[in-house]
């Protein structure tokens, strides 16, 4: 975000939201195999080898059933379930993966980390491209995200995205808390919290608290902790997941699911007095159907690029101007006769970056029901970005890989654009912000 301050940003989108109300699909080239019924397919990020491409991976969260990997056919690699931490069972619910982080012996590492449900952490793996059976070993040195909070309750570390501070050379995961079941635990579901990750003597990593910020648990008069809306009786709840965090700007977009995205300036600290964008909740002519769910970005050259939401009630992706965050179109991804179409959506990921079948980069998606069958079947779909550019021409700015550019090693934007992130701020009310400094 550079041009526009975040409070304007709802108002432009509202301007532009009624000439894209058609939502243009494409097909999956590549589907992964059904996820068993112990498990759950959720959230995908795509992990880039850096001497062979067509040796890239596909690491994906499936919740009860741990992790698995996947190739650029859709072959499974790996299928990993943590074991149990004081007593109890691990749920893999995020995940994101970042490169070159430094190890306590001066050695750089690639990691994926998981936010680990079940048990309120982080899992932290190793990735090792020349490995071709199991390119992932856990190093994980286990801190609770949300200590304060029975495990029992489940308000644990739910949503998570990562972000390499280039100029400092730090590492810091973004978790989202659930709302849990047990008493008050709703009230302990809109927190946003930032761990540095520190590398340990021994090879693990672990993570340290450094802030926390508090989304709102009443938005437009509504009670977000069990206020009915309107006449249906449809209950709402201050819940968050979809997370990603611009490399460059250090802006983190937060998806709070009945409400719409939220931004924090990561290097400020500063979280915006309104969302970027509501849903349909509160904006009828909204491009997001709640809940809003998988965040990504896709990038291009010079600060330009699109950031993609998933609308998971109506099975289809709203596009944002990386820049402006004004709304571009939507698209959806329908069956072909031979892969099936995507329903629902939790988690998705992008690249800019190239790879073998996918030339102009690769979109991965979960699907919340694999041959349309809505319990109990979830896989991933794989779309190649030049189709999606294809059959939907407001993308075509977008549509190339940049030159030059190094998804494996994105530098920040050393130039401000026409505003910084925090002259974004200015003018606008911040909500008030719960931090900590470890």
């Amino acid at each position: 975000m550079y041009k526009l301050h975040w409070a304007t940003s709802i108002v432009l989108s509202t301007l532009l939201f009624s000439g894209f109300s058609v939502a243009h699909a494409t097909s999956a080239s590549v589907e992964t195999p059904t996820i068993p019924s112990s498990g759950d397919a959720d959230d995908p990020a795509v992990w880039l080898n850096p001497t062979d491409a067509s040796k890239s991976l596909i690491i994906t969260s499936v919740k009860n059933a741990g992790l698995r990997v996947y190739d650029l056919a859709g072959n499974q690699i790996q299928s990993y379930l943590p074991g149990k931490i004081g007593g109890q069972s691990s749920r893999l619910n995020n995940v994101d993966v970042q490169y070159n982080f430094k190890m306590a012996d001066g050695s750089r590492a690639d990691l994926a980390i998981f936010s680990e449900r079940g048990q309120d952490g982080l899992r932290v793996f190793k990735i090792d491209g020349s490995n071709a059976t199991s390119p992932l070993t856990e190093i994980t040195s286990f801190n609770r995200t949300f200590p304060n909070i029975p495990v029992a309750n489940q308000s644990t570390a739910y949503g998570l995205g990562l972000w390499r501070d280039a100029a400092n050379d730090k590492l810091y995961s973004l978790v989202a808390q659930r709302g849990g079941s047990g008493a008050n635990g709703y009230e302990k579901g809109h927190s946003i919290a930032q761990f540095e990750m520190i590398a340990n003597a021994d090879g693990t990593v672990t993570s340290q608290l450094v802030n926390s910020w508090s989304l709102p648990t009443t938005y437009k008069g509504v009670n977000l902790l069990g206020g009915g809306l309107d006449s249906t009786g449809v209950v709402y709840n201050p819940q968050s997941e979809g997370l990603v965090i611009d490399q460059q700007t250090g802006i983190a977009y937060v998806g709070q699911e009945d409400v719409g995205i939220w931004g924090i300036d990561l290097k400020s600290g500063s979280l915006s007095g309104v969302p970027l964008v509501e849903t349909k909740n509160f904006n009828p002519i909204s491009p997001i159907t709640p809940d809003v769910e998988g965040l990504t970005i896709r990038y291009g050259e010079n600060g330009e690029g699109v950031i993609i939401a998933s609308s998971q009630g109506d099975s289809t992706f709203a596009a944002f101007n990386r820049k402006d965050f004004s709304y571009l179109g939507s698209f959806s991804i329908t069956g072909n006769g031979t892969i099936d179409g995507v329903q629902h959506s939790d988690g998705a990921d992008v690249t800019s970056f190239g790879l073998p079948g996918f030339e102009d980069g690769i979109f991965i998606t979960q699907d919340g029901e694999d041959n349309g069958v809505a319990a109990g079947s979830t896989n991933f779909k794989y779309v190649k970005w030049s189709d999606i550019v294809a059959a939907n021409p407001f993308l075509a700015p977008y549509g190339k890989t940049p030159v030059g550019f190094d998804p494996r090693n994105i530098p920040a934007l050393t130039v401000p654009e026409p505003e910084t992130s925090a002259m974004l701020l200015v003018g606008v009310g911040l909500l008030s912000m719960r931090r900590r400094k470890a």
